[in-house]
């Protein structure tokens, strides 16, 4: 009876020991999977997550490119109106002057070159003009330019530093000199149109400062390299007549003759 029990006993663990031994194998076999699934998932969202950063980054790259041609194409079109509107008030000075020399002319026409050429050497208002003298600030923003022209040769910024300039000190005895070299910049640049209205400026509006002389030259080359040479020759006619004195008038004598 007792060898009945002990035998019952052994084939009731024996018939046990495989069902445990699955449960205690697979134990482990969940516990190691978990890791790798949920570290799997952390690395395929971290991956999705810095492709969407980066087409986003590449997004906002496109939209600073585009704002930064609008901006550029507004700044062109901000100088171009500001030239443009100099440009008016050369022509409504000019008509003014005509319409005050009429009169004298009308009374008295052997006045006439007289008074031409007073007017021609002095400016529209018959007198030499006595320009703003600049402060220690515009002196140091004009030496900028030059800078920027002369020892950078970054002749965009100096575009932009010239139209600051001439926002921040108008009608000054630097800015004449800022219209000046805003035409030899877009000169070098061939940009003879540009050149043509800043020299104008110089020319028309300033014809008694110290850098007409050299406007109405450089004037005069910007319609040769424009394929204008009559108009060219006009001008150094003209600048030969104004200032005959003047270095150039010299440099103008010279490459009138060149021009044949």
């Amino acid at each position: 009876m007792r060898s009945l029990l002990k035998a019952g006993l052994i084939l009731a663990v024996v018939g046990a020991s495989p069902a445990i031994a699955q449960n205690e194998g697979e134990a482990p076999l969940v516990s190691g999977n978990n890791p790798e699934r949920s570290g799997g998932n952390s690395a395929g969202e971290l991956f999705f997550l810095v492709e969407e950063l980066r087409a986003e980054v590449q997004h906002l790259r496109g939209q600073l490119e585009e704002t930064s041609h609008q901006v550029k194409r507004l700044r062109q079109q901000a100088r171009e109106r500001y030239i443009d509107l100099d440009e008016r008030l050369v022509d409504l000075d000019s008509r003014l002057s005509d319409l005050e020399e009429s009169p004298e002319k009308t009374r008295s026409g052997e006045n006439t070159s007289d008074s031409a050429e007073e007017s021609s050497n002095s400016g529209s208002s018959g007198e030499s003009t006595s320009y703003r003298q600049p402060d220690e600030a515009e002196r140091e923003a004009y030496a900028s330019i030059q800078y920027l022209i002369q020892e950078e040769q970054d002749y965009e910024a100096a575009i932009d530093e010239i139209y600051s300039f001439l926002e921040e000190y108008p009608e000054g005895d630097l800015s004449v000199n800022a219209y000046y070299w805003l035409g030899e910049v877009y000169l070098s640049q061939g940009k003879h149109e540009q050149a043509q209205q800043a020299f104008t400026i110089v020319t028309s509006r300033h014809a008694s400062h110290r850098k007409a002389p050299d406007a109405l030259f450089k004037l005069a080359v910007a319609h040769d390299r424009a394929g204008d040479g009559e108009q060219a020759r006009s001008i150094l006619d003209r600048l030969g007549e104004r200032y005959p004195e003047s270095e150039a008038a010299a440099l103008g004598r010279e490459y009138r003759n060149e021009m044949g």
